[in-house]
């Protein structure tokens, strides 16, 4: 009895385990990095997503240009009944199916535009999914680093917390000793207010970034995250300067198949001027009361073919047309002003972005330095204060000061890395 009570308390013990086990999987944080999230992002994001069905759109639209020059067939069938005193002289029933093959000759150049115009298309959507994506992957990169230095903020934050717990436990000893004044404890109490305000400031900055993360890389929002990235120091001592890279931006491409387009927007009008030739064959039979074959009355079917050939010939519109014409080719040359104004923009903005870059970098060095000299002055500060050469409100300035120059620090690294990603989108190469 005992040894089945035994074994039942071992199964329940062994189920409870795996549930709890289980429970950990459930809301275990999915570690990211920041190829895994630009991955996500490319995947799953509902903006890329929307570009990428327009590029499937416009490959079916170029499948339909592609078979407009071939003949086509359309089948139908009709059936009837005349009452009196219709069916007097027609046939009082029946039924009549018909094979029509319609087959253009000659249209201008219009099926050959056409289909020209469809392959633009395509260019032009592959570059706005571009487009789109070089935006996403820069928003991601942006909210990546953010989320990393809202990390490193609350890590600061908590270890400035200790201290100053440390430093108001020991000045509030010297004041109910009678060593120091009550002002040196209301300092550091001041001071332990303003860090729990950052704290809570830097963990709700940390909530929205993830949920800016999530939103972007088309994760579930009930997912925990987190980032396996960071701002040390060796992620920053291989800087080099950037030399002159070929550009590749989407932007570019846009604008020359949207010119592209115009052109042959101006050849399908110029098409409009020409005439246009057509065929058509028909063939069609009859079934029903005898009299439906107008040949032979006798009979109660009927089988007969026809063919018609089209001619339409523009003669007059009061010069609508050749106006359209010159309308488009005054849109191709505003165009190409802009195509060039454009280029103009990029080369600059690549300047731009180079010279932030190096500016942020530069910056690193400096908030390193400051970070060096801040951590000696908060020591040298403590040891003083221990010694009783400098009062409690010294080393509380001391403090702020590290507290400050290590923020600058992190503020100068996620720049950095921003600044990196702007780079890398200017010059059109931010997936690389």
């Amino acid at each position: 009895m005992l040894q089945r009570k035994y074994k039942t308390f071992v199964k329940a013990f062994v189920c409870a385990l795996a549930v709890l086990q289980g429970t950990d999987n459930l809301f275990a944080q999915q570690q990211l990095s920041l190829a895994e999230s630009k991955e996500l992002a490319l995947k799953n994001n509902h903006r890329i997503g929307k570009a990428r069905e327009d590029v499937t759109a416009s490959r079916s639209e170029k499948q339909i240009a592609d078979v407009t020059a071939k003949p086509k067939i359309d089948a139908s069938a009709t059936a009837f009944y005349f009452g009196e005193p219709l069916n007097t002289m027609l046939p009082e029933y029946g039924f009549a199916p018909m094979v029509s093959v319609t087959q253009p000759i000659y249209t201008g150049g219009k099926i050959k535009y056409g289909k020209q115009m469809a392959e633009t298309n395509i260019e032009m959507s592959i570059a706005q999914q571009r487009l789109v994506e070089d935006d996403v992957l820069l928003a991601t990169e942006t909210a990546y680093w953010i989320v990393v230095q809202a990390k490193e903020e609350i890590k600061m934050e908590k270890q400035v917390k200790r201290q100053l717990a440390s430093h108001y436990t020991f000045l509030n000893n010297q004041f109910q000793a009678g060593i120091i004044y009550k002002n040196d404890v209301l300092r550091a109490k001041v001071l332990q207010n303003e860090n729990e305000a950052r704290l809570q400031a830097a963990e709700n900055k940390l909530i929205l970034a993830k949920k800016r993360l999530i939103q972007l890389t088309g994760i579930e929002e009930q997912t925990d995250i987190d980032v396996v990235g960071s701002l040390s120091d060796d992620e920053f001592r291989n800087y080099e300067m950037l030399q002159s890279v070929q550009v590749n931006r989407p932007e570019v491409d846009l604008a020359t198949s949207a010119i592209k387009m115009s052109e042959l927007t101006k050849n399908m009008l110029r098409a409009d001027l020409k005439p246009t030739v057509g065929l058509s064959l028909n063939g069609m039979a009859a079934f029903g009361k005898e009299g439906i074959n107008f040949g032979d009355p006798t009979k109660n079917s009927m089988l007969t073919y026809f063919g018609m050939l089209s001619v339409k010939i523009p003669v007059f519109d009061w010069g609508s047309k050749r106006e359209k014409v010159k309308q488009q080719e005054a849109n191709i040359r505003s165009a190409e002003y802009g195509l060039r104004e454009l280029q103009s923009q990029i080369n600059v903005e690549i300047e731009q972005a180079t010279l932030n870059l190096q500016l942020q970098a530069n910056n690193i060095d400096l908030m390193q330095a400051s970070l060096i000299e801040a951590d000696e002055n908060l020591k040298l500060s403590n040891d003083r204060f221990q010694a009783g050469t400098i009062t409690g409100e010294d080393v509380l300035i001391a403090e702020t000061l590290w507290q400050r120059a290590y923020s600058s620090m992190l503020d100068a690294k996620v720049r950095y890395k921003i600044a990196e990603a702007v780079y890398h989108k200017a010059i059109g190469q931010i997936k690389q």
